[in-house]
C-alpha cells in the first residue's frame, strides 16, 4: 500500500514538473532589458546595413554602446556585422539574434517570416539617442513664437503619434501564444543534464561505499563468530 501511494505521488510530482518546464520553455524571458545586459548575453547582433547606421556605430562614443559595436557589431578580424533587412529579420527568427532595425519597415518582414506563436517572444530595446528634428525658420521672424506653440500642441494633442501610427507599421499584435512550440537545444538542457550525470556519479559512489560498508560488516561479524567459538 505504501509502496502504491508513493508511485502515485510521484507521477503527480512529475506531471507538475514537466508542466512548469513547458511552461516556462513558452514564456519569454525577461533577463535582457536593458543595452547592458544585452552585452553581458550570448545573444549575438546585427544591424540594418544602412549609411546612417554605419556611421552612427563607428561614431557612437557612450561606453556601452561603444562596446556593443566593438564585442558584437564588428569584433576584431572580423567583418562588421551589417546585414540586409530581410536577412536580419531571418537571423531573429532563428534565436539568439538581436537586429537593430527601423520598425516601421521591419515590422513588415516579422509580419511576413514569423509564426504567431513566435511574435509574442519579440522584445524591444531604445538603441538610438536621437530628439526630435528641428524646425527651419528664417532668422529673427516674427513667428517664432506661434511656431513654438504649435508644435508643442501637436505634440501634446497627440497628433504627431497619430500620424507616426499611420505613417509606420505597427508592431504585430501576439496572439497563439498557447500554440507556439520552442525547440530546446543542448545549451539549454546542459544544467538538467550535468544534474543527472552528477547524480549518477553520486549514486555510483554511494553503491561502493554501502558494498564496501557491508563487506567490512560481514567481514568482522564471521571473525567476531570465529574468537567466539575458539573461546
Amino acid at each position: 500500500m505504501v509502496l502504491l501511494l508513493l508511485f502515485v505521488a510521484l507521477t503527480f510530482l512529475y506531471t507538475s514538473y514537466s508542466a512548469n518546464i513547458v511552461a516556462l520553455l513558452q514564456s519569454s524571458s525577461s533577463q535582457i532589458r536593458t543595452l547592458e545586459d544585452l552585452l553581458h548575453s550570448r545573444i549575438k547582433f546585427g544591424v540594418h546595413d544602412t549609411v546612417f547606421n554605419r556611421h552612427y556605430f563607428k561614431t557612437e562614443t557612450e561606453p556601452v554602446r561603444r562596446a556593443i559595436y566593438k564585442t558584437k557589431v564588428a569584433p576584431p578580424g572580423t567583418e562588421p556585422r551589417f546585414i540586409s533587412m530581410e536577412k536580419g529579420v531571418k537571423e531573429m527568427k532563428k534565436g539568439l539574434f538581436a537586429f537593430h532595425m527601423e520598425t516601421g519597415v521591419g515590422y513588415k518582414f516579422v509580419g511576413k517570416y514569423f509564426e504567431e506563436g513566435e511574435k509574442c517572444g519579440l522584445k524591444e530595446i531604445q538603441y538610438l539617442r536621437v530628439i526630435d528634428p528641428w524646425l527651419a525658420v528664417r532668422k529673427n521672424t516674427q513667428f517664432m513664437e506661434m511656431f513654438k506653440i504649435g508644435t508643442k500642441r501637436l505634440q501634446e494633442h497627440g497628433l504627431q503619434q497619430r500620424e507616426n501610427h499611420l505613417l509606420y507599421e505597427k508592431r504585430p499584435k501576439c496572439v497563439g501564444r498557447q500554440a507556439n512550440f520552442v525547440s530546446v537545444s543542448m545549451v539549454d538542457c546542459y544544467p538538467a543534464l550535468l544534474l543527472l550525470t552528477y547524480g549518477a556519479l553520486l549514486a555510483v559512489v554511494v553503491t561502493i561505499i554501502e558494498i564496501i560498508h557491508h563487506n567490512r560488516h560481514r567481514i568482522i561479524s564471521t571473525i567476531n563468530d570465529k574468537v567466539l567459538k575458539t573461546k
